[in-house]
């Protein structure tokens, strides 16, 4: 009888070692699939991060090209009217030399 309940004891054993084994697999298993739906979320926090950052420097750009397209007219403008007066004065200066010219001729 000894040896019947030693067979009996391997038996056991061997039958809980592969119920351990099973366990041990499904709890690999669970864990493998815990531990990808945890990167799947880190990834999708990261892109919507990184969208994020983006749009925000994108906006930011924007603004200060906006800001640079304005100056630029600004400055442009400034600009034109400057050379407008400038011409202003060298017609009133144009029609006096022609004039003048014009006398000489004349008187000559």
């Amino acid at each position: 009888m000894i040896k019947a309940d030693i067979l009996s004891q391997i038996k056991k054993a061997e039958e809980d070692t592969r119920t351990m084994i099973s366990e041990a697999n499904e709890a690999k298993a669970k864990k493998i699939l815990e531990a990808k739906n945890q990167s799947r979320e880190l990834i999708n926090e990261a892109k919507n991060e990184s969208a994020a950052i983006a749009d925000t420097k994108i906006s930011q750009a924007k603004e200060k090209m906006k800001s640079e397209k304005e100056k630029m007219l600004k400055e442009g403008i400034t600009a034109a009217e400057s050379i407008k007066s400038k011409a202003n004065s060298n017609v009133a200066k144009a029609t006096e030399y022609l004039v003048e010219q014009f006398e000489r001729s004349m008187h000559a």
